[in-house]
């Protein structure tokens, strides 16, 4: 069976520099990788065809990637996972480990899930959380929207993706953790995972990829109490790993967050 490495983590929360880790230890990237930009130089590590189709996904749901609601409509199942299925074996032919990302799989995990246990691969979850400030601040700079909105999205982005990747293995980790030590990152990935990640070359390409300066937003200015509760309920997932109580009070909050939106329909 085929490994996906699953990259699997919000809009501006390192997913790329940490895709970019995972092609440097030899994970094979995507055929059709987009392109650099202003907001991220080093590139996104991440498939056009892939983002496209999520795109269409998401419209389909009436929906987009700035939508913080839940999913109007969902996607017809079957039909989603034959257009994933065949995007994979565009993007990625035979090869025997791939890594994945994009954002918006964060609301649409249910289909990519079936999608990729179809198409022969093993999923495996790595998801980096960055503290919603900085993501809220990075968006900011980013896109003609309020911190609010941000910190909207990224609750529902985190624990959509939480909930729809449950049952798999994964790996919750800090993104500043990453940053600061991704050799014992990658150690802890290899241990909860089963994987054999190792850097040909000692890690020196990747510490020549993961310099300081992919860190430019700095910020971790209290939060509203719903994201704060959220953001401490991940981190002890990161630190401790599954635990059915740490679930339950992750779908407490997302049962909140829900409740939430039944209340402000009008918010962008």
């Amino acid at each position: 069976m085929k490994t996906a490495l699953v990259v699997l983590g919000m809009h501006r929360s390192g997913t790329s520099s940490v895709a970019g880790a995972l092609t440097l230890l030899g994970a094979a990237a995507p055929r059709t990788l987009m392109a650099p930009a202003a907001d991220n130089p080093r590139g996104f590590w991440e498939s056009h065809v892939v983002m496209v189709l999520d795109d269409v996904l998401l419209a389909e749901a009436g929906s987009s990637w700035s939508d913080w609601r839940r999913l109007l409509r969902t996607p017809d199942p079957a039909a989603a996972r034959d257009r994933i299925v065949r995007a994979l074996a565009d993007e990625f032919g035979d090869a025997g480990t791939i890594v994945l990302k994009d954002p918006r799989m964060c609301r649409l995990f249910p289909a990519w899930r079936g999608a990729l246990e179809q198409a022969g691969y093993r999923p495996l979850i790595i998801a980096p959380l960055r503290h919603p400030s900085e993501v809220a601040a990075s968006l900011v700079a980013r896109n003609p929207i309020s911190r609010e909105q941000g910190l909207r999205l990224w609750l529902r982005h985190v624990l959509d993706a939480e909930a729809a990747s449950r049952g798999l293995p994964r790996h919750f980790m800090r993104w500043s953790s990453f940053m600061a030590d991704w050799r014992a990152e990658v150690a802890l990935i290899n241990a909860r995972l089963g994987t054999a990640l190792a850097a040909g070359d000692d890690g020196a390409g990747i510490d020549a990829f993961l310099t300081p300066d992919l860190h430019r937003q700095r910020d971790e200015a209290p939060t509203p109490a719903l994201v704060a509760q959220t953001w401490s309920v991940l981190g002890d997932l990161a630190r401790h790993g599954e635990h059915p109580d740490l679930h339950a009070a992750l779908d407490a909050l997302r049962r909140s967050i829900d409740q939430a939106e039944d209340l402000f329909p009008d918010a962008p």
